[in-house]
């Protein structure tokens, strides 16, 4: 069995490498001039120099390839429209291009949650895509749709898997950055601080990734993928400043003065030109203020997921990564 990673430098491909690794599966991993590849290297993997802009590169890459997993994505709350088009949209219509010409086993999309625009509610698979306004959401709508065209249309063998928020070691956005906010005393907790905050850690994923892989009949099919626990953005952030020593943020705002700031603060950066992200932006405050414990009965039932990995031992490998590389 040989794979083709995409995003394998980053934080849930690298991860997704490691694991395909132990299975003792061949892999090849799409990286980029820039890409940080040590660790891969490290693990002895095959390095392919492309770009998901580059149709002749995917072509390369997915030269006698049985499993694409595709990883990459331009991921923020914030930033130019037109970068997260040519990464999330066209990226990955060439990527989905390249393995129907070489007739790939399986192609397997990872998308998000986000795609369903903050619902405020515990959905299943089957709700509707709803568009927001906001980069990082909406081109991932887009490319969800270009996967399930090359299903319907073209006979790829597809699935698609849709974490909610990932956590865990290597996490930029859920570890350092919120890290980092809480160092500066800038963290700030957004509404009443009871809702779900469907917390994934890593490996949880990596599983329902390769269960959806090797499972047949989750061709044409969707996946949730979450802990499946009711742990609050409260509980982890609070939980994360014990474990880097700094303290808990003071200051809790509503969830509509937060929304209107978000909204006032976007307004202002857009008429200046800022290229900085604002302070606070309505993808945030919608991100920390609403509902995540999306429905996982379908991954369990049918790839007979159980999520390994609770929320006490997720932290303490956090706790343990930055020990590990000097944070704390």
């Amino acid at each position: 069995m040989k794979s083709l990673v995409t995003g394998g430098s980053g934080f849930l491909g690298g991860h997704l490498v490691e694991a395909l690794i132990r299975r003792g599966e061949q892999v090849r991993v799409l990286v980029r001039p820039a890409s940080k590849t040590e660790h891969l290297e490290q693990l002895g993997v095959e390095l392919y120099l492309g770009d998901l802009g580059d149709i002749h590169s995917l072509r390369n890459s997915t030269q006698d390839i049985d499993i694409v997993y595709h990883c990459a994505a331009l991921a923020a709350d914030w930033g130019n429209w037109e970068e997260f088009e040519k990464i999330n949209v066209a990226g990955t219509r060439n990527l989905l291009q390249a393995a129907l010409e070489r007739r790939v086993d399986k192609f397997i999309h990872i998308s998000t949650t986000d795609v369903y625009g903050y619902p405020n509610s515990p959905v299943d698979e089957t709700a509707p895509f709803r568009f927001r306004g906001w980069p990082y959401g909406d081109t991932k709508i887009k490319a969800e749709e270009t996967v399930w065209e090359y299903y319907h249309q073209k006979g790829l063998p597809i699935a698609v898997v849709r974490p909610v928020n990932i956590y865990g070691p290597r996490s930029t956005t859920f570890v350092l950055e919120i890290a980092a906010l809480l160092k500066k005393r800038s963290m700030v907790h957004i509404g009443n601080g009871l809702k779900p905050a469907g917390l994934v850690y890593v490996t949880n994923v990596v599983d329902v990734i390769l269960l959806a892989a090797h499972n047949h009949f989750s061709i044409g099919q969707a996946y949730h993928v979450s802990d499946g626990s009711n742990v609050t953005w409260p509980q982890y952030v609070n939980r994360l400043a014990d474990i880097i020593g700094a303290p808990h943020p003071r200051i809790s705002i509503p969830y509509r003065p937060a929304y209107f700031i978000a909204w006032l603060m976007e307004k202002i950066y857009g008429t200046l030109t800022v290229k900085t992200r604002p302070l606070l932006t309505r993808m945030a405050v919608e991100f920390l203020g609403t509902d995540h414990g999306f429905s996982i009965e379908k991954a369990k039932k049918y790839l007979n997921y159980t999520p390994n990995v609770d929320f006490e031992e997720g932290m303490q490998q956090v706790k343990n990564w930055l020990l590990q590389i000097g944070y704390i």
